[in-house]
């Protein structure tokens, strides 16, 4: 099983246009990665369970403050081979699709893809690791934290 390089670029595009345009953009042959989505993301009792991804999305949107992440992968052989989205409690969204480490070279071509297609000049490619932050200063300090193989990131 091959190990993957994760491109992450973080937007103020939230809305479900924006997600959807992304998806379709970077891996518009995909499928759910969860069977259901519970609020707060994976509580013991959650308050409520969703049964798909657009429904997360549409209420993520609308509710600026909520924390969550969703995950797609490829239903084909092809690159990028996952792409998922982060949503922040200050209102941002992380972008983020993975894809096979053999590849710099593409990787740091989706990064800068990326950037262009959601209008923002932050971003950052990392090795099998989730963006662990809740805002956009703690995802710019991950930006200055994974320089090294992130070639012209900023």
């Amino acid at each position: 099983m091959p190990s993957y390089f994760d491109i992450y670029v973080i937007s103020e595009s939230r809305s479900v246009k924006a997600i959807e345009g992304f998806l379709e953009e970077f891996l518009p042959s995909r499928a759910e990665s969860a069977d259901e989505y519970e609020f707060p993301q994976y509580a013991d009792s959650p308050d409520i369970v969703l049964k798909n991804a657009a429904d997360v999305i549409e209420k993520c949107s609308k509710e600026k403050g909520l924390e969550y992440g969703v995950y797609w992968r490829a239903n084909k052989v092809e690159k990028p081979e996952h792409a998922m989205v982060f949503f922040l409690s200050d209102g941002y969204v992380i972008y983020g699709l993975s894809t096979d480490d053999a590849y710099p070279d593409y990787a740091n071509h989706l990064l800068h893809e990326m950037k262009a297609f959601l209008n923002s000049n932050l971003g950052y490619i990392g090795h099998e690791a989730s963006p662990d932050v809740s805002n956009f200063s703690e995802f710019e300090a991950q930006v200055e934290a994974h320089k090294a193989l992130t070639k012209g990131s900023k």
